[in-house]
């Protein structure tokens, strides 16, 4: 059975680097604009667009039939984009191409890692997530970024080995070993960014589009462990391979204030922010997660878990 996955697996993962040989040799917005429309053409005709949809009418019921479907065909447009553009993510990297991604508040971000106190990055599956990273690059901060390991380890040894490269952010498992390495990471006073709008089953219970979501507590645990700062932060596509990314003011812990109900509020309050920005561009998320079935959980034995670990 073991080798049967194995061999599984490797017919993945050469499938994967065949298509980004053949994006490779397009140049970066032709490979952007031949993923769109491949995916916007196949996607929504997959069953998997069914669940997208289940979760477009749950979030905004209010949304016809019509704005449904544009919005499916608009994320699995946004996601093939985001595919072709993985075979040129390193091109995001050389100054000639800076201008390709546009930074709203960087001095913010700038001023906070100049103050050595360190702080956590978070954001969603908005447009090419894995862009935040390179911004963090250019604007100097120090840190890592929390990954959710593939289920193909092939897949997955590859991806990180490219994000390290690129970006040079340690690489954080979300496991028992990547906890110990954000933890690390507080103590010398660096950001760790993370993607904080998929489910995840042993978190705790906030809202998000006023239905109940199982949510990360690891940026509230931090803020309140370690009194730094949540930084918000968003990534638009402004057409074809170019970027908006903002960042937003940051979140803090109160002073006194009692743990479990800061993990609690800046838990709800990054929810919140991620419904807006979800709201503003529904196209560009990606709506395939399974995001609002919760399992039954002490929730209050959970959240206050979180105070004292980052996972």
């Amino acid at each position: 059975m073991a080798s049967k996955h194995t061999a599984i697996h490797l017919l993945e993962y050469a499938g994967l680097k065949i298509v980004l040989a053949i994006f490779g040799v397009m140049g970066l917005d032709r490979a952007s604009a031949a993923g769109g429309g491949l995916a916007r053409f196949v996607g929504p005709k997959l069953g998997i667009s069914n669940r997208a949809r289940a979760n477009i009418r749950r979030a905004m019921p209010d949304l016809s039939p019509e704005e449904i479907e544009r919005i499916v065909a608009g994320m699995w447009e946004n996601l093939g984009r985001t595919i072709g553009e993985y075979a040129h993510l390193e091109k995001f990297m050389r100054p000639e191409e800076r201008h390709r991604i546009e930074i709203v508040n960087a001095g913010a971000l700038r001023a906070m890692a100049e103050a050595g106190c360190g702080g956590v990055f978070v954001s969603g599956h908005f447009a090419n997530w894995e862009l935040l990273p390179v911004v963090m690059h250019f604007e100097g901060v120090e840190g890592g970024e929390v990954y959710r390991h593939a289920n193909n380890p092939f897949v997955n040894e590859w991806m990180v080995s490219l994000r390290a490269r690129l970006t040079r952010a340690t690489q954080i498992p979300k496991s028992g070993p990547g906890a110990r390495v954000i933890v690390r990471l507080m103590r010398e006073d660096k950001f760790v960014a993370m993607l904080t709008d998929q489910k995840l089953n042993d978190g705790i219970e906030a809202k998000m589009f006023g239905i109940r979501a199982m949510t990360t507590g690891a940026p509230a645990g931090l803020a309140v462990r370690y009194n730094i700062p949540v930084v918000p932060a968003c990534i638009e596509r402004l057409g074809g391979a170019h970027f908006r990314v903002t960042v937003y003011n940051p979140i803090t812990a109160r002073p006194g204030a009692e743990p479990f109900e800061e993990v609690m509020r800046i838990t709800q309050e990054i929810n919140d922010f991620l419904e807006a920005r979800i709201r503003a561009r529904p196209h560009e998320w990606f709506w395939l997660h399974d995001r609002w079935s919760v399992r039954p959980w002490h929730m209050h034995r959970i959240a206050a878990a979180q105070v004292d670990s980052p996972e």
